[in-house]
C-alpha cells in the first residue's frame, strides 16, 4: 500500500507561492475540485502554466497529486467506516459516482475498494475511526 506524503508537510521544500497555493487548495478542497482546469481558474493562471510550475517544483503533476490525496482519504474512509456505502465514500472523495470511483481506486491501488476493505479492514478494527470523518461523512 502506497503512503501519501502531503506536500504541505515537507519540511525542507521551498515551493513557489503558486505551487504552495495549489497544494493548499488541493489538500483542502479535494472533494470539491472537478479537476485541474478548475484549480487553474481558482488560482487565476493557465492550466499549462500551473502544470509546468507544479511539476517542476514537486516532481508530480497537480492532477496526480489530486488523485493521491483523494485515494488517501478514500482508503481512510474505507477502513474507518466498514459499513459506509461506496456511493458515500465516492462523493466525499470527489468522484461523481461509485462506478468511476471503483475504477479509479483499482487503477491506483491494484484492487477494488471492496477487496481493500476486506484485506485491510480487519487489521484496522482495533484502530479508532477518525472522528472528523465520522462526523462529516457518516
Amino acid at each position: 500500500m502506497e503512503q501519501v506524503i502531503f506536500l504541505s508537510q515537507r519540511q525542507n521544500e521551498a515551493y513557489p507561492s503558486l505551487v504552495r497555493d495549489a497544494i493548499s487548495l488541493i489538500e483542502a478542497n479535494y472533494a470539491f475540485l472537478y479537476g485541474i482546469d478548475e484549480l487553474a481558474d481558482q488560482l487565476e493562471v493557465t492550466k499549462p502554466h500551473l502544470i509546468r510550475l507544479f511539476t517542476a517544483g514537486t516532481g508530480i503533476s497537480p492532477g496526480q497529486y489530486l488523485i493521491h490525496i483523494r485515494m488517501y482519504h478514500a482508503r481512510s474512509m474505507l477502513l474507518s467506516g466498514l459499513d459506509t456505502p461506496l456511493e458515500i465514500i465516492a462523493g466525499a472523495c470527489g468522484y461523481s459516482n461509485a462506478n468511476y470511483f471503483c475504477k479509479a481506486f483499482k487503477k491506483e491501488t491494484g484492487m477494488p475498494p471492496s477487496e481493500y476493505r476486506k484485506v485491510f479492514g480487519s487489521a484496522s478494527k482495533s484502530v479508532h475511526p477518525d472522528p472528523i470523518i465520522q462526523k462529516l461523512y457518516l
